[in-house]
């Protein structure tokens, strides 16, 4: 499956129920902490995220069709490898909503993500830019080429390490 061709610059509707839906695929049995912590952080500031763990839960079609920005959590090679799959089937079911990866797995197939399911990508330290990434799209901006830590198409960004 290939990279959309284009993203349009229109602002997202990001603050309603399950607009922003967060994926963790795989953490080796623990709590996922790339899926609690950012829906904590959008919480606090006002979004309705949703959450799916699919190392425990089913794919959720529902889910994925009223996402406008899905966030995969990829901290290590097996959930790069599901995740992967996650956002194929993302593409079928919603190919207007935005896939970003993150997580240390995410900066290091950057490439490869971009060229095939991925809109952004953010490694290293990912709580400001998945912020900064969210508020964006908020406001129809796109490409991110003003935004620390995040890569587009156009743009490999090193990761950030800021807190």
């Amino acid at each position: 499956m290939g990279y959309r061709a284009e993203i349009e610059s229109v602002p997202l509707p990001l603050k309603v129920g399950g607009a922003i839906l967060l994926i963790s695929c795989y953490e080796l049995g623990h709590q996922p902490l790339g899926l609690a912590q950012p829906l904590g952080f959008f919480e606090e500031a006002g979004y309705q995220p949703a959450g799916l763990d699919i190392a425990v839960d089913a794919l959720d079609g529902d889910a994925i069709r009223r996402a406008r920005f899905a966030g995969i959590s990829v901290p290590m090679h097996t959930a790069l490898r599901l995740g992967v799959r996650v956002a194929e089937s993302i593409r079928k079911l919603n190919p207007h909503c935005h896939i970003c990866f993150y997580g240390l797995y995410a900066s290091l197939n950057a490439d490869y993500l971009l060229q095939h399911v991925a809109d952004t990508v953010i490694g290293g330290e990912y709580d400001i830019p998945l912020r900064a990434l969210v508020r964006a799209l908020e406001e129809g901006r796109f490409p991110m080429e003003d935004l620390e830590g995040v890569s587009d198409r156009g743009r490999l960004a090193d990761p950030s390490f800021r807190r």
